[in-house]
């Protein structure tokens, strides 16, 4: 599994997951298109990738992406932990 991490405006923090058959580029450039809700006033959220790498049998994070120039970060596995958890 391969995963982007991404920062919003704000400065929150999230983490993607997504099949090893996807260019990290390719799913970056999707994440920037996701918009807020699906109805009303929806707007695009604005999410820079800051990391990005593959997702181990131990949902550790490790290396890199190539088609980013983006490296993974110890505080990914982290960020991925907790999202499994729910936070």
């Amino acid at each position: 599994m391969k995963y982007i991490c991404t920062k919003q405006e704000n400065g929150v923090e999230e983490i993607f997951t997504f099949p090893k058959t996807v260019d990290h580029d390719a799913m970056a450039e999707v994440l920037g298109r996701i918009k807020d809700s699906t109805r009303g006033n929806w707007s695009r959220v604005w999410r820079e990738p800051i990391s990005a790498g593959f997702v181990g049998i131990d949902n550790c994070c490790h290396g890199k992406s190539e088609t980013l120039g983006l490296e993974s970060r110890d505080e990914d596995t982290i960020l991925l932990a907790k999202q499994f958890n729910g936070y």
